[in-house]
């Protein structure tokens, strides 16, 4: 059947329906109503019309009876106990009434037959069954007893054939109507089902479509960025290494950096804890040296530390193993949030980062005398945007991000995190990590910028970006890296064509948000272009989006290796020249 075509008296019936009091629109209630007031209308008729005196009485009583019941439900009785009253009244009336009209020969025995339709369709499949067993048994018993004898003697005559016309013609249309009135009603709620499908559909878009957009706005404000943070954070790299013998102009350098590292670090936990909502983020297990990540991460604050009268130390349990087997940068991040939140809440006394091998396992233990944690906040400590008192992030700062992230960064180390804390006290924050010692990776060479294989050679860098200062950084950083070397310049996709076509070039810097033409686009022209020294230049892409889609897509490209800015100038410049030397030996 389809619901979308309405009939006209499919149309009458749905007006009918929306003018029922409210109590009697809702679930099955209309089809209650409709049934007992068509019950309540053929027992009227039949009653005016019975040759059966004796049985008027019983009918009456019935139809207000049914209209009764009709009422207790609208007042709170339960449908169920309605129904079932209801039936057990009617089958009374019908046995009475066939009981004395001729028992099994009675045709008011045929009423019998709609007595199991109202439980079925209203209630349930199995109280309509149980309702057309009683009725087998009625019609049973009402045939022993005819065939005993017991059943009081009636005459039948021309007179009651008026009154057997009506109950068969009446039983017949009640028998056709009532299914029909419930499949008009679940015509009815299919409808409604599909209304409300629809705007949970439209519901469900409109959500995606939020998500796509936030996705989008934090991704661009990411690379917005992160982009004057590479030339913040790659120019003060480039000046620490001009400085030494300075200590004035070396303490300055490192306090821009601390606060560059710490701008990174709200960057970072705003970009994590998106990925971390969409399932996105991932682990990268790596193995590494335990005690330098702890040692690293310790010390990242000391510069902080040593302005203040604190007693900061670091504790490694003898025992450790040398080298581990997980996620480094995330340990690296945990750590951070840990200890940079003990520090930020400690003004006096001490804080201390104690690693414990638990064998197996692995315990970091960040233990502070600062102002503790109130117990009413404490349950929702590890929640978004969640901090101990309401004017915390105006006082000590902070973005109420980054133990929620630790604690979803430690559940996919497969580890845990906890904490307790005392008002005043202090608080201890741990996390637990199910490692184990693993065998130490065959050493890499170790190379410097200024101990490059090639320094002496003199290539040819083409640099695409649309940011003149993140040009001029690079230019700087392959300059010292290869003081010989020539750096050309674009400032989008199309741009950097050109300059391939016109000259050779060793290998090209490409940028993936550009005017113009992106740098996916352009890597994928470059990948295809039919000069093959154009279609084998090795592309290094450096970009400041990190939405793990659009980087998939810069990949697939054709792009020869990729880092994310702000980048660390040395691992480029190594890995660049294991490109350039590469390129080289083919060649």
């Amino acid at each position: 059947m389809n619901v979308q075509n309405k009939g006209g008296w499919q149309r009458g019936f749905e007006w009918v329906v929306a003018r029922l009091p409210a109590p009697y629109r809702e679930g099955k209630m209309p089809y209650v109503v409709f049934f007992v007031t068509k019950a309540i209308a053929l027992l009227l008729v039949y009653s005016a019309l019975n040759t059966y005196q004796n049985s008027t009485p019983w009918l009456l009583m019935l139809a207000a009876w049914l209209a009764l019941l009709l009422l207790l439900v609208n007042h709170g009785l339960s449908l169920s106990w309605g129904v079932h009253l209801g039936t057990v009244a009617g089958a009374f009336v019908l046995t009475y009434a066939a009981w004395h009209v001729g028992g099994v020969f009675s045709p008011r025995l045929t009423w019998l037959l709609v007595l199991p339709l109202t439980p079925f369709y209203v209630i349930s499949r199995r109280a309509g069954m149980a309702w057309l067993l009683i009725v087998w048994l009625i019609q049973l018993g009402m045939a022993l007893a005819n065939h005993h004898g017991l059943v009081p003697v009636f005459e039948t005559g021309p007179e009651h054939a008026l009154s057997s016309w009506v109950t068969f013609s009446l039983v017949t249309g009640m028998l056709i109507v009532v299914p029909l009135i419930y499949d008009r009603l679940h015509v009815m709620t299919l409808q409604k089902s599909l209304r409300y499908q629809e705007a949970l559909e439209a519901k469900r878009q409109e959500l995606e479509l939020t998500l796509q957009t936030r996705e989008h706005f934090i991704a661009t404000v990411s690379h917005e960025l992160r982009t004057p943070m590479n030339a913040i954070l790659g120019f003060n790299a480039l000046l620490l290494s001009q400085v030494e013998g300075k200590p004035e102009a070396l303490k300055v350098l490192n306090h821009t950096r601390q606060s560059a590292d710490h701008l990174m670090t709200v960057i970072n936990d705003i970009l994590d804890y998106s990925q971390l909502q969409a399932g996105k983020l991932v682990v990268q297990p790596e193995t590494f040296e335990l005690r330098r990540v702890a040692d690293h991460a310790f010390e990242l604050f000391k510069p902080r530390v040593n302005s203040m009268e604190l007693d900061y130390r670091i504790e490694l349990d003898e025992h450790l193993p040398g080298w581990v087997h997980t996620d480094r940068h995330r340990l690296m991040q945990v750590l951070v949030n840990l200890l940079g939140n003990a520090l930020k809440f400690t003004h006096q006394g001490s804080v201390v980062l104690r690693v414990q091998w638990l064998n197996p396992g692995v315990q970091f233990t960040v233990q502070d005398t600062g102002i503790g944690i109130p117990h009413a906040r404490q349950l929702n400590i590890f929640k978004r945007f969640s901090q101990a008192e309401d004017d915390t992030q105006a006082r000590y700062g902070g973005n109420g991000l980054g133990l929620a992230i630790s604690q979803k960064l430690a559940h996919l180390l497969g580890g845990e995190i906890g904490f307790e804390s005392e008002p005043g006290k202090g608080s201890r924050f741990w996390l637990h990590l199910p490692l184990s010692a693993a065998a130490a990776p065959p050493k890499a060479f170790e190379k410097h910028p200024h101990m490059l294989q090639s320094a002496h050679r003199a290539w040819t860098f083409l640099v695409a970006d649309d940011h003149p200062v993140n040009r001029l950084l690079l230019k700087q950083v392959l300059k010292n890296a290869w003081p010989h070397s020539v750096v050309l310049q674009a400032v989008d996709g199309q741009q950097t064509l050109d300059v391939l076509r016109e000259q050779d070039v060793d290998l090209v810097f490409m940028d993936m948000v550009m005017p113009v033409m992106d740098g996916i686009d352009a890597t994928g022209f470059i990948r295809q272009d039919e000069l093959a020294r154009i279609r084998q230049v090795p592309v290094f892409g450096l970009t400041a989006n990190v939405n793990p889609l659009d980087l998939e897509r810069f990949k697939a490209a054709g792009l020869s290796d990729v880092m994310l800015k702000p980048f660390e100038p040395a691992e480029l410049c190594q890995r660049v020249e294991s490109w350039l030397l590469a390129g080289h030996e083919a060649i």
